[in-house]
C-alpha cells in the first residue's frame, strides 16, 4: 500500500533538495579563490549525496510490496 504521508515528506524533501542546488549553483565563487570554490565543491558533494538518500527512500517507498 503506498502510504500518502510518505510520498509527501519524499515530495518535499525533493522540492527542498532542487532549491538548495539552485542557491548552490548561483553562489559558485570565481575560479581564482580557491579555497571558496573548495568549501562550494564539498557543500555540493552533500547535495549529491542527499539527493541520493531521497533517491534511495523513494525507491523503498514506491517499490514497497502492497
Amino acid at each position: 500500500m503506498l502510504w500518502l504521508p510518505n510520498v509527501m515528506m519524499l515530495v518535499v524533501e525533493d522540492a527542498c533538495t532542487a532549491l538548495s542546488r539552485e542557491d548552490w549553483r548561483r553562489r559558485e565563487p570565481p575560479r581564482w579563490r580557491s579555497q571558496a570554490r573548495h568549501r562550494w565543491h564539498a557543500e555540493g558533494r552533500q547535495l549529491d549525496a542527499k539527493d541520493a538518500r531521497v533517491r534511495d527512500l523513494a525507491v523503498q517507498c514506491l517499490d514497497a510490496p502492497d
